[in-house]
């Protein structure tokens, strides 16, 4: 009996080491296929400089839509890059090929190091099995960075405070080596009508805005020394009193005080002065979703529009643009040729800010500007008026 029963035992494993003989581990395909990026110009500097348009060392970052992970390459001297071992999804794609004052001395007669190409359009890539495993990117010339930035936007509101709002601000920040003047310097709000659906992207000469402060001053009333951040608020009081969680701009360096509306004024901070809003109690950012602006530009050269103005592209210094979902570029309202990607993903009343990446430290803090806020803006809290996280 018990004979019987070990030769059943037997039986038994001998059929079950069979059976995991026959059943293999699954392979997973898509982690086997190469992709190759191919980047090409189309500002004609390769081709005049290497006399083909294949744009060689350019740095690319591959940002995963559903895990969030990121990649970076290089491309080689003939323009392409490969990537393997990445799972199927959606990628935001950020290419940057800085030109060399040397080059440009070449191209242009003028040696400048604040050109670079990158992919202004092609920004969204789906690599999967069935895409394809070549992907053509176009990049096109765009000046680099400015000396003035936006550092900060904070937008969505306190938690646990109800629909409170009043909280909002922008950063300024110098990052150059000089003094700079804040005088005159406009901060505007691009438009888009979000019911209608209408924006103004493609405008090739203008930004349209229903929304445009000035700092004060004649000319050199407000410096802003060399690594200083200067705080814009919507409110300067101390929102705690009223929100718990919110931030205290007491302190702040403007204010945005609308003196045709029930708004608050601190006497004790300067006030922007408001060119132009047309609607509103307060100043008005969105809270998941808008899109800034600083430029110099003189108020009384504004261009008037339907009921917007314009402000010249070449005006602009800086511009930041933030949405709910910040992978969905094709609702983008600013130009790509001020910002060609986008941050936010934050929701309302979360506490939550937008802050600019710092690409270096020493002797000032420099902040990460390619004119792209997908790889530019990092999401931080708590928020951090007036400073660096």
């Amino acid at each position: 009996m018990r004979l019987k029963y070990i030769n059943i035992v037997l039986l038994l494993l001998s059929i079950a080491g069979i059976n995991c003989n026959i059943e293999e581990m699954p392979v997973n395909e898509e982690r086997s296929i190469t992709y190759k990026l191919i980047l090409q110009d189309n500002s004609g500097y390769m081709s005049t400089l290497y006399g083909s348009n294949m744009v060689r060392n350019a740095e690319i970052i591959l940002r995963s839509k559903m895990q969030g992970k990121e990649y970076k390459i290089q491309a080689d001297s003939n323009g392409t890059a490969e990537i393997s071992g990445i799972l199927s999804d959606d990628y935001l794609v950020t290419a940057d090929r800085w030109m060399t004052a040397d080059e440009m001395k070449i191209i242009e007669g003028v040696s400048r190091g604040d050109i670079k190409l990158t992919n202004v359009n092609n920004r969204i890539i789906r690599l999967s099995p069935g895409s394809g495993n070549e992907i053509n990117i176009l990049m096109e010339r765009v000046i680099g960075s400015s000396p003035l930035v936006i550092s900060e936007i904070y937008a969505c509101g306190p938690p646990g405070a109800g629909l409170y709002y009043h909280d909002k601000y922008v950063e300024v920040y110098n990052q150059s080596d000089s003094i700079l003047y804040l005088d005159s310097l406009m901060i505007a709000v691009v438009y888009v009508n979000s019911y209608l659906g209408i924006h103004y992207r493609d405008d090739p000469d203008y930004v349209h805005s229903k929304s445009i402060w000035i700092f004060p001053g004649t000319g050199s009333d407000y410096p802003i020394m060399p690594g200083q951040f200067v705080l814009c608020a919507e409110d300067a009081i101390d929102h705690r009193i009223n929100a718990p969680n919110s931030v205290d701009l007491s302190a702040a360096d403007f204010e945005f005080y609308k003196d045709d509306a029930p708004d608050v004024d601190n006497p004790a901070v300067p006030n922007m002065i408001k060119i132009y809003q047309d609607s509103g109690n307060d100043w008005l950012i969105g809270g998941e979703k808008g899109s800034l602006i600083i430029a110099r530009y003189p108020a009384d050269s504004l261009k008037p529009y339907d009921d917007q103005f314009l402000i010249p592209y070449k005006s602009v210094l800086d511009g930041v643009e933030y949405m709910s979902d910040p992978t969905k570029l094709e609702n983008k309202i600013l130009n790509p040729s001020v910002d060609a990607g986008t941050t936010g993903g934050i929701q309302f009343y979360t506490g939550k800010s937008m802050e600019r990446i710092t690409a270096k430290s020493e002797d000032r803090r420099i902040l990460k500007d390619d004119n792209n806020s997908s790889v530019d803006f990092q999401i931080i809290q708590p928020a951090t008026p007036g400073e660096y996280h």
